[in-house]
């Protein structure tokens, strides 16, 4: 009988050792997997990154510097699409630095677009120095050359033009881009110049968009802009704070009296 007890207090043992060996080494391996973050690195058309494209896991609070480089003389660096849980943003550093973070899972993804030179021209050997003008499409209108990527070793050389739909007349064009400085060169950044001579720094890109609308149709003047809608203001507050505030005062005068009515009645 002894026998039999000692079987059953050894068996039980064995399991409840065998058991906390278990939680215990499932809660080592939650702890190591929590103190680390994983970059994930996807491949992309046109280049490469460096470290390679893979899965990677870093010590909490380690800098992983990530540089895109293209492969393709025809493609340019763009942008990084990083992504985590709480959801996706772009950046424009290259390289790419990322602190790893305990827990959190980075989704990076390198973007390279293919350029092209314009009409007559020949690409550059070196897009780094070139530079770099994106033609975006428009509502209304055509331009010349087409929308696209253009890579130039002349700015000036490049003539923008923009050619209205029946019915459409053209406003002006929106330049934006890294820098507002556009490379260091003077330039107005809503320009009514058509055609419009491109001329800014080098080794940097800027978008070109014309803006079309229909004819007869009027539309605030670049420089100024649309004027605000004045709001009113009392005692320095907007006037709909203080409707706001002065629904919540009726809304507690209320609850107030029910209150007291009811204590009344309670008597």
């Amino acid at each position: 009988m002894n026998t039999k007890k000692n079987v059953k207090v050894f068996a039980l043992t064995m399991l409840t050792s065998f058991l906390l060996l278990a939680l215990f080494s499932s809660g080592m391996t939650n702890v190591r997997a929590q103190a680390q973050g994983t970059i994930t690195i996807l491949d992309s058309i046109g280049g490469t990154t460096d470290p390679a494209a893979g899965t990677y896991n870093y010590a909490d609070g380690t800098s992983v510097t990530i540089t895109a480089t293209p492969t393709d003389p025809t493609y340019i660096f763009q942008n990084w699409v990083v992504s985590t849980d709480a959801g996706s943003s772009t950046v424009t550093d290259n390289p790419l630095v990322i602190p790893a973070v305990a827990g959190v899972t980075y989704t990076i993804q390198p973007i390279f677009i293919p350029v092209q030179a314009p009409p007559g021209a020949v690409l550059p050997s070196d897009l780094t120095t070139a530079a770099i003008v994106v033609v975006l499409a428009s509502a209304g209108g055509t331009t010349t050359p087409p929308p696209g990527t253009y890579a130039i070793d002349n700015a000036k050389n490049l003539m923008l033009t923009a050619t209205p739909n029946s019915g459409w007349q053209f406003v002006h064009w929106v330049i934006s881009g890294a820098t507002t400085s556009h490379g260091g060169e003077p330039v107005n950044l809503t320009p009514t110049d058509n055609p419009y001579n491109v001329n800014h720094g080098y080794g940097y890109t800027f978008n070109y968009q014309p803006v079309f609308i229909p004819t007869g149709s009027t539309q605030p003047t670049p420089s100024g802009g649309a004027t605000p809608t004045p709001t009113g203001t009392i005692g320095g507050l907007s006037t709909e704070t203080v409707i706001i505030i002065a629904l919540v005062v009726v809304i507690i005068i209320i609850l107030a009296a029910f209150g007291a009515y009811a204590l009344r009645r309670r008597k």
